[in-house]
């Protein structure tokens, strides 16, 4: 009997450790812009921001930068002064609204 939970807890062990191997490196930043020009990220950051607060006007809730259709873009949420919670996506290149939307989650 002994050797039996010893080979189930050695085979449970060896399972563990192997799904640990083969997914704990599974999450990738691929869909992480890289930002090369700092100054110029930064520029058409506050540009997307100043746009969307003067069409929303409110306080920014968050703000991520991700890629989207592989293209960066700003992900900007604002509580609306208006009790609203509104969704902008801005173009990280461009610094033009691509989407504006209200959050309905």
């Amino acid at each position: 009997m002994k050797k039996y939970l010893a080979i189930l807890a050695l085979v449970i062990v060896a399972v563990l450790v192997g799904a640990v191997l083969f997914y704990g490196n599974d999450y990738k930043h691929d869909d992480r812009p890289v930002i090369v020009d700092l100054k110029k990220h930064n520029e058409v950051m506050n540009t997307c921001i100043k746009t969307a607060l003067e069409k929303h006007p409110g306080a920014i809730v968050e703000i991520e930068m991700e890629k989207e259709d592989g293209r960066p873009i700003f992900d900007i949420d604002i509580q609306g002064a208006d009790g609203k919670r509104w969704e902008i996506e801005c173009d990280a290149e461009l610094a033009t609204i691509i989407e504006d939307s209200i959050d309905k989650g």
